[in-house]
């Protein structure tokens, strides 16, 4: 069973390989609190002053067909009869 995200909720997971240097260093999704869910992208930057942070840019909403039929496909394999 996939997890899913309740409103408010967001997961972000490390790149496994950036493109560029401007690609997101993490990417994931994030339950809006109408419900609707978007993509989020994230870039770590440090301040003059050596201070980490991250910077959050919110994406497209997720097709949530698409994400369906995935999560039904990818159950109906794991089923052994």
């Amino acid at each position: 069973m996939a997890y899913e995200l309740r409103v408010g909720q967001g997961q972000l997971f490390r790149a496994r390989s950036k493109k560029t240097d401007r690609s997101p260093d993490m990417s994931g999704k994030l339950m809006l609190p109408n419900g609707v869910l978007v993509y989020v992208s994230g870039w770590r930057k440090q301040t003059q002053a050596g201070e980490e942070w991250i910077s959050l840019q919110l994406g497209n909403p997720v097709d949530q067909q698409q994400a369906h039929q995935s999560v039904v496909k990818d159950t109906d394999e794991q089923i052994p009869f």
